[in-house]
């Protein structure tokens, strides 16, 4: 059996209601704790992934795998997440897709 994904730690504007929708459809979801959520207002944030300081985190979400420390930004990051939810891991590779990634990033930040 494959190793597990690391987990992903999702930063993102506590302040964007946008945000928040696909935040919250994450935590809501993730029963295993592979998703960590941190608002990039937490002063914490460079001690904890320097490889983040500096990015524009304005109304746009970032995810960093915290075993490879690769920083997946906005859609990109899309198939990083669904990776990490055991019922929706079948669709990584979907959601991944030029034509479906804008799509599915787009309707997950509005809900709530």
């Amino acid at each position: 059996m494959a190793n597990p994904a690391a987990p992903l730690l999702l930063v993102y504007d506590a302040e964007s209601g946008s945000c928040r929708g696909l935040v919250d459809w994450v935590q809501a979801r993730d029963r295993d704790c592979r998703v960590v959520t941190f608002p990039f207002q937490n002063a914490e944030l460079v001690r904890v992934a320097p490889e983040v300081a500096g990015l524009p985190f304005d109304d746009e979400i970032h995810g960093l795998d915290t075993r490879t420390r690769k920083v997946y930004q906005g859609v990109a990051l899309l198939p990083a997440v669904f990776r990490r939810l055991p019922a929706w891991s079948w669709l990584a590779p979907w959601v991944g897709l030029p034509l479906i990634a804008p799509l599915v990033y787009a309707w997950l930040r509005r809900t709530r």
